[in-house]
């Protein structure tokens, strides 16, 4: 046991099944976004305790590809390229990086077009910013 639960027991369950259930992102809700990421984002930094720079190359990344994506020159691929990034994280710290790679995951899997990207990106940010709210820190 790790931080009070098994080591590969989801935390996320119902979101991620939630996720596999529809076949787009941009399916959810500004709602069903900020349900699910002020509930993962509160515990990863409260249960996990994922640290802000555990995702910081991840989402640096991310944003870096929203700087210079549009309607017209989204490319399914770069977002895809994004797992290996979240798998080397995980892999390095399983433990903390793990239960947000057990949503990230499936969600870039259903991002196949621009607005699929644009609710993947406000996902992410909710995610980041809720574990902030709740006190993630680098600490």
């Amino acid at each position: 046991m790790a931080n009070g639960r098994r080591v590969n027991q989801p935390v996320f369950p119902e979101i991620a099944q939630r996720i596999n259930a529809v076949s787009s992102f941009a399916a959810f809700s500004a709602d069903d976004i900020v349900e699910f990421s002020e509930k993962i984002g509160r515990k990863l930094a409260k249960d996990v305790r994922l640290k802000t720079n555990q995702i910081r190359k991840f989402f640096d990344t991310l944003k870096s590809i929203q700087a210079k994506t549009t309607p017209d020159n989204f490319k399914r691929e770069s977002v895809i390229l994004l797992k290996p990034k979240l798998a080397y994280a995980a892999g390095r710290q399983r433990q903390q990086v793990g239960p947000l790679m057990e949503v990230v995951s499936p969600a870039i899997s259903k991002v196949t077009n621009y607005d699929d990207f644009v609710r993947f990106v406000q996902f992410v940010e909710s995610i980041v910013a809720y574990h902030k709210y709740e006190g993630g820190s680098d600490y």
